[in-house]
């Protein structure tokens, strides 16, 4: 087994954003899941369930380095992750997502257990960004919780793809650098840190849908995007309440510039590494688009259409390979240049239906799930849209800094009341 597997460019990317969140004082490009039990767990047999994982897969603590060839560098002898308990305190899941890991070091991922006073426990799976995208987080909580899955496989190396010649490789990566150039000429703008007082802290508020309202959803969805267009109909909402968000809050954008993650991988595939590989398809709206669910609709369809036509998305890839041979501080120099010193205006994830393999964990029941992110400043403001068995679940994250929890809360309500009713 070698002891070292490349460094895409869409883990550059988050790392990209983790040094910039850290420039900042935040905690960095993490992501968390927080599961909800029945009843506590052993924190033992927890810890003994990471070593074996850890083990087999020792790509899990690896760290990230490399100048001219980027890699990640597996451990010579790798160290489980953390298992850390704690007991239910007011804002303790706010601490705990705002406490650093050390990738540097190998620290990719970290399990927190709250004991709360009824008994139950909550969990706080936290993990590098970098390592890899919801769904694979998704598939590791489950293979921790259930010793009756098989282990994931060991290597996590890229998949291979149809190969094209370089010409082909730089015309699509131009034209990919040419939507920038593009959406430039009406460069978005942020909110910026309006409330200045306030810690460099990620704060989060979730909205969470009953049956019959999830269905309804649905419901508006297919009316308004078609069978298969639920993400564009929740893309549309959540750009067009942020737009009434800033316009409510005095500090309306030029446009708003949405990165919608496009996974690259077959079907199916769960093996972490970003390197199986996402890019993020850019939209801009201006906010004579955002008049109606179903105006705005048509230009999400208008814009992906021409980005599958030209091949823009496959471009995404190769340029965001092109962009790792500039150290970091350089890197993110560089994307904020793209927009005048904005990266884009709204976080946006739609991580669809959670597992179906996460129903306990170590032997207590999974009562509740929710998914929370870390989101660059600016914008400091990101929305993840999923569902929790056939329940819709919408998470809105906000750097303190830049909204304070009523505003989020009052956006996060106006998602929700348009997707009931567009």
């Amino acid at each position: 087994m070698s002891d070292h597997r490349p460094l895409s460019g869409s883990d550059y990317m988050m790392l990209g954003f983790d040094h910039e969140l850290r420039q900042q004082g935040y905690a960095g490009n993490s992501c968390y899941i927080i599961l909800e039990l029945n009843s506590a767990i052993s924190p033992d047999v927890l810890r003994q369930q990471l070593e074996k994982l850890t083990t087999h897969c020792p790509v899990l603590n690896a760290r990230a380095g490399g100048i001219f060839r980027r890699e990640w560098k597996l451990p010579k002898k790798p160290v489980a992750p953390k298992v850390r308990v704690h007991r239910e305190q007011p804002e303790i899941l706010e601490n705990l997502l705002n406490d650093p890991l050390d990738p540097k070091n190998g620290e990719l991922t970290r399990f927190d257990l709250i004991e709360c006073a009824d008994g139950k426990m909550k969990i706080i799976f936290t993990w590098a960004h970098a390592l890899m995208d919801a769904h694979s987080a998704e598939h590791f909580v489950a293979v921790v919780g259930r010793e009756d899955l098989p282990l994931p496989a060991s290597e996590f190396l890229p998949i291979k793809r149809t190969p094209l010649a370089f010409r082909e490789k730089l015309k699509r990566a131009w034209k990919n650098f040419l939507v920038f150039h593009e959406f430039r000429k009406i460069a978005p703008r942020s909110p910026g840190k309006r409330h200045k007082v306030a810690p460099p802290r990620l704060q989060f508020h979730v909205e969470k849908f009953s049956a019959a309202e999830t269905a309804q959803v649905r419901a508006n969805a297919v009316k308004l995007s078609g069978a298969l267009g639920e993400t564009q109909f929740h893309t549309a909402v959540a750009t067009i309440e942020f737009h009434q968000t800033l316009q409510r809050l005095g500090c309306p954008s030029p446009s708003y510039i949405l990165p919608v993650p496009v996974n690259m991988r077959p079907k199916g595939n769960v093996e972490p590494l970003f390197s199986n590989q996402i890019t993020m398809l850019l939209l801009q709206f201006l906010p004579a688009q955002l008049s109606s669910v179903s105006q705005t609709i048509a230009e999400i369809k208008a814009q992906t259409a021409r980005a599958m036509r030209e091949g823009i998305v496959e471009g995404g890839i190769f340029f965001l390979n092109a962009l790792r041979i500039l150290p970091l501080p350089i890197y993110v120099a560089f994307a904020r240049f793209g927009f005048k010193g904005e990266i884009c205006s709204l976080f946006y994830g739609n991580t669809a239906a959670v597992s179906p393999l996460i129903t306990n964990f170590l032997g207590a029941t999974i009562e509740d799930f929710t998914h929370v992110a870390a989101t660059p400043v600016s914008p400091g403001v990101g929305i993840i849209f999923y569902q929790f068995r056939g329940e819709l679940r919408i998470t809105v994250m906000h750097a303190a800094e830049v909204l304070d929890k009523n505003e989020a809360a009052q956006f996060a309500s106006a998602v929700r009341a348009r997707l009931l009713n567009p």
